[in-house]
């Protein structure tokens, strides 16, 4: 009887250990797509405002062909 309830509490705890690591895991994977799409969000937003500066700066002898 004590063997079965040692097994039992053993495979309880070897649960709770793999759920919370299977937990740690599943966060970090999510906190590294959200730092990905961030970082792509940000180089986007970074591209386009760089792109529309171009745009609205008027280059040194573009005057000339108007």
């Amino acid at each position: 009887m004590f063997c079965v309830a040692k097994a039992k509490r053993q495979q309880q705890m070897f649960c709770v250990a793999k759920a919370k690591r299977q937990q740690q895991m599943f966060s970090v994977a999510k906190a590294k797509r959200q730092q990905q799409m961030f970082s792509v969000a940000k180089a986007k937003r970074q591209l386009q405002s760089a792109q529309s500066e171009r745009k609205s700066t008027t280059r040194y002898g573009d005057e000339l062909y108007k």
